[in-house]
């Protein structure tokens, strides 16, 4: 993105910290989570199809991140949040 932008790596980080008040890298975790989150409540299916989806390498790494920023399981958050 920076390359695009005409911007170095550094001056691109900086610039969309300063506009969004978090690295790029928070912020694309922060939206992979979010599609997480709405695929875990919508649909069955398996961690491993939510991981595809959302950018991840699998359903074990996606659980990792998951539970470290919202706290509770993957599989927690579906069991809670199902209507």
């Amino acid at each position: 993105m920076a390359d695009t932008l005409g911007l170095s790596p550094v001056q691109f980080t900086r610039r969309f910290k300063r506009a969004h008040n978090m690295p790029p890298t928070d912020y694309l975790t922060r939206l992979r989570l979010q599609k997480a989150c709405s695929l875990l409540v919508t649909t069955a299916m398996t961690l491993d199809q939510i991981a595809e989806r959302c950018g991840y390498e699998n359903g074990f790494y996606l659980s990792r991140v998951f539970s470290k920023k919202i706290e509770m399981s993957p599989t927690q958050y579906r069991r809670t949040h199902r209507v």
